[in-house]
């Protein structure tokens, strides 16, 4: 009876520990497909949609009313220091690499609530959503 007992308080203790030692930082990240994206996009007018291409890549089509911090660019963290953090981003890239690095230095930085748009622009493109030049 001893060693059940052990038992059960051993796994408890472990569930606590780990859900104790969650990574915080990536709490407020979701990643959403293009529809569930575009959902949000048409129907979340106070949400605030993020291109962090490069200016160029933002000039060959974005996200209708998106606005452009270069992820790449030197002065991105100071300009995304000067943002709301208690809003909601929709934040994209082209395929999705760039979002995530951005998302996450986001959170460090305090945002509160990020929303990343799975596999990018690309696959804004591929399920036939509109850009805007």
């Amino acid at each position: 009876m001893k060693s059940l007992r052990n038992s059960i308080f051993y796994s408890i203790a472990v569930l606590v520990i780990f859900s104790c030692s969650k990574n915080e930082s990536y709490d407020s990240i979701d990643s959403l497909t293009a529809q569930k994206f575009e959902e949000i996009v048409n129907t979340n007018k106070e949400a605030i949609i993020l291109d962090v291409r490069t200016p160029d890549e933002y000039s060959e089509g974005h996200i209708s009313g998106a606005l452009n911090i270069d992820y790449m660019d030197d002065a991105f963290e100071q300009e995304i220091a000067n943002l709301n953090k208690s809003k909601t981003y929709l934040v994209y890239c082209k395929a999705g690499v760039r979002q995530d690095k951005a998302s996450i230095r986001m959170k460090e930085l305090g945002f509160e609530h990020i929303i990343l748009l799975e596999g990018g622009i690309t696959s804004w493109q591929q399920n036939g959503m509109p850009l805007e030049n």
